[in-house]
């Protein structure tokens, strides 16, 4: 009996260093990066996998299109109300207990999804997938931010929002294509999953990141997210342009997109598999040029790759507005998604550029509020107004908002980048 416990207890110790060991190597700043990455994958794999599965089942049961909008809107309600706590709790808690609570509920809601018979109940899982996603992204770019040097900071940011452009392509692709093949409830299960995988790396390998300053400084002077209200950071005119831009973006999506699937589905005869197609190219591109030259930002300033992304990002639009066709849409799909790839990391970067260690949480925290507000606001916008216009006005108000954010853009390299002081 002795020997056995003997044995047992050496087991359990090989067993703890070499726990030790894995984590300790995985404490590399690039291999957290990667990790970071695959959890905002799977994050995103969840949120869009309903792209081509709910838009079919909505028209076999005689619902207009406009009722994705209602979706979208509780998804950006729950994320709106739980954004500022999600925020301090980055920054309180620390990163990693933030990031591991909003990959449970994405588990849960895929597996409740699976049961679902009315409208209503997407409307309400919506709205709990909503709050609980709030802390991801947060947390996930606060990390990022806590470990990359500063001559790599948009790549390194590129890297994990790839994370989202992956989840772009394996959520919408296989999301059509097993929901052709084995009806609704299958892509649910597979994303829930999938899911599954970044919670058990987040709970054995990856570790906390924030730095033990900003902790000792959120704990002296922490008030919550007021916080970040009442000290917000500065220059306020390239915070104003930063939020405004992420609003535009996210806007354009939401409003425009149940006109753009009524279009696509009823006019051009689109399947739930070739509409994931036409998507998940777009997440393909934007992640090879994330990759590839996500850092640009770092070289020529953040507001010029930050214009530059957004005029190749006008594709989109203008293919849905001028050349639905499947062909023609599915090449500027792709040439949409590298003008993503320059723009999400430029972005990503600049707001940690003007954001202190201790409240970058927070700060992402309001810059998810943004996208919430915005995604709130599309989704009313398309409800009322998806059934009684003309989808093309959609698209060509989504391009005029992007000229804007382009004339933005420059405005703030003139102003900042262009005759800040040198070193």
């Amino acid at each position: 009996m002795f020997s056995r416990v003997v044995v047992a207890s050496i087991e359990v110790s090989h067993v703890r260093k070499l726990y030790a060991r894995m984590t300790t190597r995985i404490r590399r700043p690039v291999l957290i990066v990667w990790l970071l990455a695959a959890c905002t994958a799977l994050m995103m794999t969840g949120n869009t996998m309903p792209y081509p599965v709910i838009a079919p089942w909505l028209i076999a049961r005689n619902i207009g299109m406009g009722a994705l909008g209602w979706m979208s809107f509780a998804f950006s309600l729950g994320n709106l109300i739980a954004s500022p706590l999600a925020g301090s709790l980055v920054d309180r808690w620390g990163r990693r207990p933030v990031l591991l609570i909003g990959l449970v509920s994405i588990v849960c809601v895929n597996v409740a999804t699976v049961y679902v018979t009315t409208f209503e109940t997407f409307v309400v899982l919506r709205f709990v997938l909503g709050f609980f996603n709030a802390g991801i992204m947060p947390a996930a770019l606060a990390a990022t931010a806590d470990i990359a040097p500063e001559e790599h900071r948009a790549q390194w940011i590129g890297y994990v929002t790839s994370g989202v452009s992956i989840g772009l392509i394996i959520g919408p692709t296989i999301g059509g294509g097993l929901y052709d093949a084995y009806g609704f409830a299958m892509p649910f299960l597979v994303s829930a999953g999938l899911a599954l995988i970044p919670v058990i790396l987040t709970m054995t390998v990856v570790p906390e990141t924030r730095p033990v300053i900003a902790a000792n400084i959120t704990r002296r002077l922490d008030d919550g997210f007021m916080d970040v209200i009442r000290n917000p950071p500065r220059p306020l005119g390239i915070l104003a342009v930063l939020l405004l831009i992420d609003f535009m973006l996210e806007f354009n999506w939401i409003a425009s997109e149940p006109a753009m699937i009524s279009q696509l589905y009823t006019q051009h005869n689109y399947t739930a598999s070739m509409f994931g197609i036409v998507v998940g190219i777009f997440g393909a591109t934007t992640v090879l040029s994330q990759m590839l030259i996500g850092g640009i930002s770092d070289r020529v300033g953040r507001f010029r790759a930050i214009a530059l992304g957004l005029s190749i990002n006008c594709a989109w639009y203008l293919g849905v507005s001028m050349m639905p066709q499947y062909t023609s849409l599915m090449i500027a799909s792709g040439i949409a998604g590298i003008g993503a790839g320059v723009l999400t990391p430029a972005l990503g970067a600049a707001y940690v550029d003007i954001t202190d260690v201790a409240h970058r949480g927070r700060v992402n925290a309001l810059r998810n509020m943004a996208l919430a507000i915005s995604g709130m606001c599309g989704p009313v916008v398309a409800a009322l107004l998806t059934d009684r216009i003309p989808a093309w006005y959609f698209f060509n108000g989504a391009t005029t908002l992007m000229a804007l954010g382009i004339v933005c853009a420059l405005s703030v390299y003139w102003w900042y980048e262009r005759h800040k002081p040198t070193a």
